[in-house]
């Protein structure tokens, strides 16, 4: 895979990153960011001298609506929706699913599976952990989910501070679900993870998609 260069001209902070996930730290979340990849520094380096901070074509903006957020992603190599469902939530029946999108190939394949007593964040971690070690260690992935408790634990930073205090909320509880945070923690560590919030049951197609393929797994364990 060649070596990139991106180009932050609005960010939290400015400049050129060879690493991905070094982008993506300055611009996701951040309202009205502005970056661009690019294949050489010399050409980086003149797109940011130039011009104004407006969004020409071919740059990726950030913003908080929706249409943003489900945008195609950049220099992503697969682009990944993922649900979970409870359907008594906690303790009773759920499923979770994923639709995993090869960008190279536009292969898009769908993975699913449930079980018989779990919980809806159980089932939203599962869907991640599945789709995400499905794919090659060093992969770009774009992660698009409708938990808040999945993206904040790593967009946040909570993941970090759980782990320094062995796995400890602030409150000094254990952490739920710790067998999955520590299976996520160890995938993502060897991937590029570029996560995208979408509104759940807000149409779009993928998610709502997964959302149907989740349901439809936690149907299969009702008493």
């Amino acid at each position: 895979m060649a070596k990139k260069y991106y180009a932050v001209k609005r960010g939290r902070k400015n400049g050129i990153f060879t690493a991905w996930a070094d982008c993506s730290a300055q611009v996701q979340g951040f309202q009205g960011a502005i970056y661009k990849g690019f294949m050489t520094e010399d050409e980086a380096r003149a797109w940011l001298a130039g011009g104004d901070d407006t969004a020409a074509a071919g740059e990726r903006t950030v913003k908080k609506s929706a249409a943003a957020e489900t945008s195609r992603p950049l220099d992503a190599d697969y682009i990944i929706h993922t649900d979970g469902s409870c359907l008594r939530n906690p303790g009773g029946p759920g499923g979770w699913a994923a639709v995993i999108e090869t960008v190279a190939t536009g292969n898009v394949e769908e993975r699913s599976g449930g079980a018989a007593e779990t919980t809806n964040n159980r089932m939203e971690l599962t869907a991640a952990l599945t789709a995400v070690t499905s794919v090659p260690a060093g992969a770009r992935i774009a992660l698009y989910t409708d938990s808040q408790y999945l993206k904040n634990a790593f967009t946040k930073f909570w993941l970090p501070a759980w782990k320094k205090r062995g796995w400890r909320k602030a409150d000094g509880e254990p952490v739920l679900n710790q067998d999955l945070w520590m299976q996520l923690d160890a995938a993502f560590a060897e991937r590029h993870v570029q996560f995208h919030w979408v509104k759940g049951h807000a149409g779009n197609p993928r998610n709502e998609r997964c959302d149907a393929l989740a349901r439809a797994e936690a149907e299969q364990y009702r008493r």
